[in-house]
């Protein structure tokens, strides 16, 4: 027989029933008729079965329940107390299995409220709270704004609740203005605490959610570009200069900076290999990989972009070069091309 109750320990409150939920599977191929109840200890006394017997077919799962309420001049504790749970089968009372679990007697939650937004443009709010227990609530009250841009202010942020009465927590919240674009939502998030127990869960959290305008419409934008693109093309029409533009210096800048070196090339050479200016970085990459293999064979040879020379033949778009000159005859350049055959297949001589 599987017994299975909460994981986390149950909180109890002084007075207040608590229903704890017990699962019961039974794995057999036999159906069972079983009695639920509490082992003898403390617990015992403060907990009543609902229903006390139940009865499971095979592979069935059903579930039960464990009602708990400690006398109300029961003292809160931080005390963990196990309890622990039986089933028995009801014809012999032989034990059909158990579960443990875990309880504490705390404190119960004093304070109830609502955050209500008030009438008007501004972002304000009333915080509504109320105690309704037989005991003094020393409260704690904090908000923030998320996203955290901007200030959130609460008056007063504590308050001494006496039990049966209620209070009213103003809260003012001044998020952030965009500079442009849409209007943006923002959320004020109000938590009310113990005021002597920093290490305590809060009572009790309430969101209010709004939005913040910017300070400059996305149409006036809009607007302002359209405006100096027709003075931009009016300009460009008028003098014919393209240049007067940012983004036309910055080109014409890029150019002369990628300008290739001019290189000197002797005659005869032996012309190794050649790779067009292509693709997305011009050929450069093939060219380096081809260059990083023939010095690495041990073979002397120079990369040269033929856009940067007079000599070689650089075709529309120009040429990455493989190259090899400062030979004496062009036999010599011959012998050159015949050394490194092997690993230069396309090596051949320019006079």
């Amino acid at each position: 027989m599987e017994l299975t109750l909460p994981d986390e320990p149950v909180s109890l409150a002084p007075g207040v029933p608590t229903r704890v939920p017990v699962q019961l599977r039974n794995p057999y191929a036999q159906p069972l008729d079983l009695r639920v109840y509490l082992a003898r200890g403390r617990a015992a006394g403060w907990a009543t079965v609902d229903p006390p017997g139940v009865h499971l077919g095979p592979g069935e799962t059903a579930e039960v329940s464990v009602i708990m309420q400690t006398p109300p001049e029961q003292p809160p504790s931080s005390s963990l107390v196990p309890f622990t749970v039986h089933a028995e089968e009801a014809g012999t009372g032989e034990p059909a299995g158990f579960a443990t679990a875990l309880l504490k007697v705390a404190l119960p939650v004093p304070v109830t409220g609502t955050l209500v937004a008030k009438d008007g443009p501004s972002h304000e709010y009333d915080l509504r709270l109320a105690n309704d227990t037989r005991v003094q609530a020393p409260l704690r009250i904090t908000a923030e704004l998320d996203p955290p841009s901007g200030s959130v202010t609460v008056e007063p942020n504590a308050v001494l609740l006496e039990p049966g009465r209620a209070a009213v927590v103003a809260v003012n919240a001044k998020p952030r203005r965009p500079f442009s674009g849409s209007p943006r939502s923002f959320a004020v998030v109000v938590k009310v605490s113990d005021a002597y127990d920093a290490e305590r869960a809060p009572y009790l959290t309430q969101v209010a959610t709004g939005t913040r305008k910017s300070r400059v419409p996305t149409t006036v934008l809009f607007v302002t570009a359209i405006v100096l693109a027709v003075g931009a093309s009016a300009a460009i029409l008028l003098t014919g200069d393209h240049n007067f533009l940012p983004f036309g210096k910055k080109k014409s800048q890029a150019t002369a900076t990628t300008a290739p070196a001019k290189v000197t090339v002797g005659t005869p050479y032996a012309m190794v290999d050649v790779f067009p200016h292509n693709g997305k970085d011009g050929g450069k990459g093939a060219a380096d990989a081809a260059l990083t293999k023939l010095q690495a064979a041990g073979m002397p040879v120079r990369l040269v972009d033929s856009l940067a020379s007079d000599t070689l033949d650089d075709g529309p778009d120009g040429l990455w070069v493989l190259l090899q000159d400062g030979f004496g005859s062009a036999q010599a350049a011959e012998n050159y091309c015949a050394q490194w055959r092997t690993v230069a297949p396309k090596c051949k001589v320019t006079p």
